[in-house]
C-alpha cells in the first residue's frame, strides 16, 4: 500500500432501481437517500478504471473512496438511477448481458414479473453521457457450467458486442450470479483486466483482481446503517451479514442447490 493511501475501496452492487419485489430491487427513494448519504459524507466516488489503478499500486486514494456498479443493465437504470447519479456527479459502471439487451430478464432466478433490460440505443446514449459499461457475459449463464468455445464466446462475444456499439474499450467483467472457478477466472483474464464477484466485503490491495468482493446494497436500505458504513463504523454489521450469507450458502450446498 502506498504511503498515505486508504486501506480499502468498497465496490457497491445494485441491480434494479424499482419498486419490484425481491432483494435485487431497491426503491428509487431508498437509492436516492443512499446517494445523498454518500454526497454528504465526503466519500469520493471513482470509476473502476481508477479502482484498477489503485489495486495495482498505480494510484493513491487519500480519502475513503467507493465505486458504484449495476448488474444486468435493467431499463430502470436509465429511468431511475442515472438521473440521481448525474445530479450528484457520480460515476457508475453497468454490467450488461449483451445478447439479452432489448428484452426482459429470462434467466434462472429472474423475477416472476420479468423486468425489462435497456436496448442498445439507451446503452449508446448513456455511454455518451459518461456511464461506463462492462460485460455480464452474453446470455447471463452460470459460467462454471460452460467450457471451451461456449465459455469463450460468452466472454469475448460480450466484449465485442459492447465495443462495437459504444466505440470504446471494455475492460471490466462481472460473472452472472457471481459464479466463477479457477478455470473461469483464467478465461476471464484472457479478455478483461478486472472482474467483480459477489463475495461480501471491501476491495483491498490483497483482493484477487479477478474475483473482487463487493458490497450488496440491499443490506443497506437502512440509511442509518449505511451512514455508519460510510464513516467506517460498519464492521460488526458487515461481519454479521457475511456470516449469515455463509450459513445460507452452506445450507443450499448441503441440499445440492448450489450457492
Amino acid at each position: 500500500m502506498m504511503s498515505g493511501d486508504i486501506a480499502s475501496a468498497p465496490i457497491l452492487t445494485y441491480h434494479s432501481i424499482s419498486n419490484a419485489p425481491g432483494p435485487t430491487s431497491i426503491p428509487p427513494a431508498v437509492f436516492a437517500a443512499q446517494m445523498d448519504a454518500v454526497a454528504e459524507s465526503g466519500v469520493a466516488v471513482a470509476g473502476l478504471d481508477a479502482i484498477e489503478r489503485w489495486l495495482e499500486g498505480k494510484e493513491r486514494f487519500s480519502r475513503r473512496t467507493i465505486a458504484i456498479t449495476f448488474d444486468d443493465a435493467f431499463e430502470d437504470f436509465a429511468a431511475a438511477a442515472f438521473p440521481i447519479l448525474k445530479k450528484r456527479g457520480f460515476r457508475a459502471t453497468v454490467f450488461a448481458p449483451t445478447a439479452r439487451l432489448g428484452g426482459a430478464e429470462n434467466w434462472s432466478g429472474a423475477n416472476a414479473a420479468p423486468r425489462r433490460l435497456m436496448d442498445w440505443a439507451t446503452v449508446r446514449a448513456l455511454a455518451a453521457e459518461g456511464v461506463d459499461f462492462g460485460s455480464h457475459a452474453r446470455t447471463h449463464p452460470d459460467l462454471t457450467t460452460l467450457g471451451g468455445a461456449a465459455l469463450e464466446e460468452e466472454l469475448s462475444g460480450s466484449r465485442r458486442d459492447l465495443e462495437d456499439q459504444i466505440g470504446r474499450a471494455v475492460r471490466h467483467f462481472a460473472p452472472p450470479y457471481g459464479r466463477s472457478n479457477s478455470a473461469v477466472r483464467e478465461a476471464i483474464a484472457r479478455h478483461y483486466s478486472l472482474s467483480a464477484g459477489v463475495r461480501l466485503g471491501e476491495a483491498r490491495h490483497s483482493s484477487p483482481i479477478f474475483d473482487l468482493p463487493r458490497i450488496e446494497m440491499h443490506y443497506y436500505r437502512n440509511i442509518g446503517l449505511w451512514r455508519g458504513f460510510l464513516e467506517g463504523r460498519g464492521g460488526v454489521y458487515l461481519q454479521s451479514r457475511r456470516a449469515a450469507r455463509s450459513i445460507r450458502n452452506a445450507a443450499f450446498r448441503a441440499f445440492g442447490q448450489g450457492a
